[in-house]
């Protein structure tokens, strides 16, 4: 019988880096005998979405269907020391979804791991996650439901509970999972190593392999400043729709982020008028888990947010300069990506043509795509406007007098 660690999330508290180190130490990991199934975190996530039933539009989902089966049958036969399974998505399970797991599993014994990171923190970095996945909710809007959630009518914000809620996570697991093999796991204060988050996970699922080199580990999922993030939210509404999920995503993580993210704009902080709020939840919600007895890997006063800093404007309180500031930012980004877009579509064309594009080649078909567009353009607007509609029909009756 072989442990199976369930890491379950929660979101924003450090999984990201958590699983790009299990990614990057995936052979280490299976030479000491733990199992990493399929080798990449990807396998986990398109197996949760199966579980869930859940799909993101243009994210690989005609491969969903089957994962979770394809993840459980690499992880039911094998004998070695353990296995290890990251994806913040299963923290959406329900009992019944854990009862499949746990019975698709019955030979091994699952244990859970639960991530945790102060309230101050996750609600602001919800916020900006929210954002920059295409919401338009301002903080003020998203801050005021988030603490009356009974009254709340901003989708983003009740979403937050769901995905946040670390009582309703454990009540979910632990219907199936006995306590004493679920263990949280608490993201040190800000400020600290990078490394020691990945220290406490792998002390959690008892890992022989460190996921760390002798360097820092990079940052990752790092933040927006205050007007970056909100040229992004005023964006969201004219890009939406004509690009996918997951283009939107591409866009915004590969292109924009990289290139803007705190880029001496100002941090996204809790701001002080709201830190009692926090710090009373935090209080509650640290009892609570000390009543139920659940193994702590790190320190439950870690979940109880720092005094915040004074002096500086609230960061939804953005001006006219920092706002032209970081939106030409975003644009340089954009530009800078979309060169780097073109010289892929160079190789592409050379592997499969065999040569490069000439230039007279991209500019004419640069040319003939912005034409073909207007000319879709011009069709949808007939109805709006006489001159269009008599240009439409006379190149109609032109078109088809040249076929005779």
């Amino acid at each position: 019988m072989v442990d199976v660690h369930l890491h379950v999330g929660l979101p924003k508290t450090g999984t990201t880096s958590i699983q790009a180190a299990l990614d990057s130490h995936a052979d280490a990991l299976a030479d000491a005998g733990v199992l990493y199934p399929g080798g990449r975190h990807r396998a986990h996530r398109l197996a949760a979405y199966d579980l869930l039933g859940q799909r993101v539009k243009g994210d690989d989902a005609g491969r969903v269907a089957g994962a979770f089966n394809q993840l459980v049958e690499e992880v039911a036969p094998y004998e070695g020391r353990s296995v290890v399974v990251s994806e913040e998505e299963l923290g959406l399970a329900r009992p019944r979804h854990v009862r499949r797991v746990v019975r698709s599993l019955a030979g091994h014994r699952v244990h859970v791991v639960v991530g945790l990171r102060d309230l101050g923190r996750t609600v602001v970095s919800a916020w900006q996650q929210d954002v920059v996945t295409g919401g338009t909710t301002s903080w003020r809007d998203y801050i005021a439901a988030v603490r009356e959630p009974e009254r709340s009518q901003v989708p983003s914000a009740t979403a937050f509970w769901v995905r946040h809620d670390p009582l309703r996570v454990l009540d979910a697991w632990t219907s199936v999972v006995p306590v004493d093999r679920v263990t949280l796991v608490t993201v040190p204060p800000a400020g600290a190593p990078g490394r020691v988050l990945l220290e406490r996970f792998g002390e959690a699922v008892d890992l022989p392999v460190p996921l760390w080199d002798r360097e820092e580990p990079r940052r990752r999922n790092v933040s927006f400043g205050a007007a970056e993030l909100e040229v992004i939210r005023r964006l969201n509404p004219r890009v939406l729709g004509p690009l996918n999920t997951e283009q939107y995503r591409f866009v915004v993580e590969a292109a924009i982020r990289p290139r803007t993210a705190s880029a001496g704009s100002r941090p996204l902080r809790l701001p002080p008028e709201h830190s009692a709020w926090a710090c009373d939840r935090a209080g509650r919600l640290v009892a609570d888990l000390e009543a139920r007895g659940v193994r702590v890997v790190g320190d439950l006063g870690d979940l109880v947010p720092l005094a915040p800093t004074t002096g500086s404007p609230p960061f939804d309180v953005v001006t006219e300069a920092e706002l032209l500031e970081a939106a030409e930012s975003v644009l340089a980004a954009v530009a800078l990506a979309h060169g780097g877009l073109f010289r892929r579509y160079r190789r592409a064309f050379e592997e499969r043509e065999g040569r490069l594009p000439t230039p007279a080649e991209v500019a004419g078909s640069s040319v003939r795509a912005a034409g073909f567009g207007l000319q879709k353009a011009a069709l949808r607007r007939t109805s709006d406007s006489r001159l269009l509609a008599w240009a439409a029909r006379r190149y109609v009756r032109r078109t088809a007098r040249s076929r005779r």
